[in-house]
């Protein structure tokens, strides 16, 4: 009989990566396939994401780079072919600057 090997994750971090990585995927694909929401995503990312209810948290991103390295460059890959460096700027910097 095999033995399952332990985690070296806690349970919070794999369930932060998963909320990450569905959050990543989802904008990819909404991305991919609609057309109006990618314009709005470009006028106004927070809000845009905040009304289709996409939440990007910075914790859970760093939970999903750690647990999951590979998923994580995978949703990446796919978001930079479909945004900007704007985007991405627009993202990092602080809503109230």
């Amino acid at each position: 009989m095999a033995q399952a090997t332990a985690s070296p994750f806690t349970a919070e971090q794999v369930a932060e990566a998963e909320k990450a990585a569905q959050t990543l995927e989802a904008l990819v694909t909404r991305l991919g396939s609609d057309e109006s929401f990618a314009a709005a995503l470009k006028e106004k990312p927070r809000k845009t994401l905040a009304d289709v209810g996409l939440v990007i948290e910075k914790e859970s991103m760093e939970a999903l780079m750690l647990v999951d390295a590979e998923r994580f460059d995978r949703a990446c890959e796919h978001l930079f072919d479909l945004v900007d460096s704007d985007f991405l700027i627009t993202m990092t910097n602080p809503s109230c600057g």
